[in-house]
């Protein structure tokens, strides 16, 4: 939390004394949640390079998302002042990605914007509107005091973000402006509450700006990602009972048993509130064995983003994550949706108007095939058309109107727009050899081929099985790392795996200890990213080079010796399919 001492540098009565520059305008920026964060995190760019205007941060501690946000502030740096002191000091420029959390205590021309895309939901029947005698912005403006109550009657349900209750106090408007992304916003705006019609300015998207512009670096996303020429299936969900993941827990599971691991690839992109309502540590021990099962848990600020570029489907809800990935051109398909919670007239609305509906009773692999398969350019036309009414011009547009507010003259040049951050993307996948698997093999001694097909073992149970072959077969083996943490796996695996640079000693001390300690396994294999080393529990060794992920040559010399191949006949190499993918594998005796 926000230390309750006020900070006397840079803002404070004694702050001249302190300060080594002197700015003109002092901006408070209010956050709430990480949500919001992240949204302001995108337009604070408009002030880069520009020493007449100071920055600090506070927030009143109202919202009941506040896990993660004090670290997250510290991360970046921002100078905090505690929210009393906000309170009493006057400011130059407010800037808000929400409509609560005492917004009316703050004496400064405040901005809000959208931390989504557009305003979808309908208000809360059980929000309330704030209360309290709100600081005027000029000495002419008399203090509002009272408790306002939401209009009553027959009206339609009112639309967070966009009714009288979120955007008029007393009757007059909260925001000296309310930065939209689309005309049509103006319209259902003024449509409920006309006395805040003329603070509306339309200043396009930022975020969905930035989505396009990332659209071209989509290889690198993927070669990060390790895609490996896989089809990317990102599962987004927003927070909340009705969301995917409250009403499909088990998905993941099912996704990662039920798609091939070489065919495919799984992403997760959880709404903040998700990670920081529960807490990151109890997210990632209720998602640990998928985690060892190869999902890729994404970065939460920017990696989800970076996951729609990549992803060849999204599998999602009506939070905004699912509906930028459709107005970004990607195929969707919605796992869930809280039609009831939702406005027809959103960009929401019109995801759901348009996107196919995942059947949770059949198989999953399909469906998904079909939404990709189906997928035309113009299915989320009209999704599209409210993203934005000014594409490329957000942050252009939202200095412009800062400044104004400022009465500064805006700096010249452009405002600078970075890439995508991709800190921790590589990270979050699964390192090489890591996962414990299934392996199904398929070998043609006269033609030189094998085909594996390998599915993660801890989610299938004790039976060996994969994808192609859901019952246990025998011709599918385990294939398990070491230092895996459910010895079940490991005392059964007739393959063990391990990298070279995680080796305990010198390989030929350690392999007789794996082996004694192992007596279900017959091949224990040492990789690096430039060549597997297999030996046999009789001592025999072998040297696989390949394209393919380097565990793969312990797979491949089993099959093979399973169907009646010796080792000799391995040499010179084999052709591997793996997914869709083929590679040519050396194989040497040493």
């Amino acid at each position: 939390m926000i230390g309750s001492a006020p900070v006397e540098v840079p803002i404070g009565l004694r702050a001249g004394q302190w300060v080594t520059l002197r700015a003109q305008r002092t901006v408070l920026v209010i956050v709430h949640n990480v949500t919001t964060l992240t949204r302001l995190l995108e337009v604070l760019p408009v002030f880069d390079s520009d020493r007449r205007v100071q920055l600090v941060a506070s927030w009143s501690g109202s919202d009941p998302f506040q896990d993660g946000l004090t670290e997250m502030m510290r991360s970046l740096r921002i100078v905090t002042i505690p929210w009393d002191q906000a309170k009493q000091t006057r400011f130059d420029l407010a800037i808000s990605a929400s409509h609560h959390g005492g917004l009316t205590d703050i004496t400064a021309p405040l901005v809000i914007l959208s931390h989504g895309l557009g305003y979808n939901k309908y208000s809360p029947g059980n929000r309330k509107p704030e209360t309290g005698n709100r600081k005027p912005e000029t000495g002419n403006r008399k203090p509002e005091t009272g408790n306002r109550k939401p209009e009553t009657g027959n009206r339609k349900p009112e639309t967070f973000g966009l009714s009288p209750q979120w955007v008029l106090y007393d009757g007059e408007p909260v925001a000296r402006a309310l930065a939209l992304a689309h005309e049509a916003e103006v319209q259902r705006l003024a449509a409920v509450a006309p006395a805040a019609v003329p603070t509306a300015v339309v200043v396009g998207d930022p975020c969905f700006d930035r989505i396009i512009a990332g659209l071209e670096h989509r290889h690198r996303y993927r070669s990060l990602l390790r895609s490996d020429g896989r089809t990317v299936v990102m599962v987004a969900s927003t927070w909340g009972s009705t969301s995917l993941l409250g009403t499909a827990p088990d998905l993941l599971r099912r996704l990662l048993t039920e798609l091939p691991a070489d065919s495919y690839q799984v992403l997760a992109a959880l709404h903040p509130n998700i990670w920081h309502g529960h807490g990151p540590w109890q997210i990632r021990s209720w998602l640990a064995d998928c985690v060892r099962s190869g999902l890729v848990l994404l970065p939460e600020i920017d990696g989800w983003r970076t996951g729609l570029i990549a992803a060849d489907v999204v599998l999602g809800d009506h939070g905004s994550v699912t509906g930028y990935s459709a107005a970004a051109g990607r195929p969707v398909i919605l796992g869930a949706f809280a039609e009831n919670d939702i406005s027809p007239e959103s960009p929401a609305g019109a995801l759901a108007a348009a996107a196919p509906r995942l059947e949770l009773r059949e198989a999953l692999p399909a469906q998904l095939d079909e939404a990709i398969n189906t997928h035309h350019t113009d299915r989320y036309t009209a999704l599209t058309a409210l993203a934005t009414s000014a594409p490329g011009e957000a942050l252009q547009r939202l200095r412009s109107l800062f400044y104004e507010v400022l009465t500064l003259p805006e700096p010249p040049g452009e405002v600078p727009s970075p890439t995508l951050p991709t800190t921790g993307l590589t990270d979050a996948v699964p390192a090489p050899g890591s996962i414990a698997m299934f392996v199904g093999y398929s070998v043609r001694i006269d033609d030189r081929e094998v085909t594996l097909d390998r599915s993660p073992a801890e989610l299938h149970g004790s039976e060996p099985t994969t994808p192609s072959s859901p019952h246990a077969a025998p011709d599918v083996h385990l294939m398990c790392p070491s230092d895996y943490p459910l010895g079940s796996l490991r005392g059964n695996a007739a393959v063990l795996t391990c990298p070279r640079a995680a080796l305990p000693g010198p390989a030929a001390e350690w392999l007789p200890t794996v082996f004694a300690a192992n007596p279900a396994c017959s091949l224990v294999a040492v990789f690096d990213a430039d060549v597997t080393t297999v030996t046999t529990r009789t001592g025999q060794m072998l040297e696989v080079r390949s394209s393919a992920p380097p565990e793969t040559g312990a797979s491949i010399i089993y099959g093979w010796l399973a169907s009646g191949g010796s080792l000799e006949s391995l040499a010179p190499g084999v052709e591997l399919t793996l997914g869709s993918r083929r590679h040519l594998v050396s194989v040497r005796l040493t």
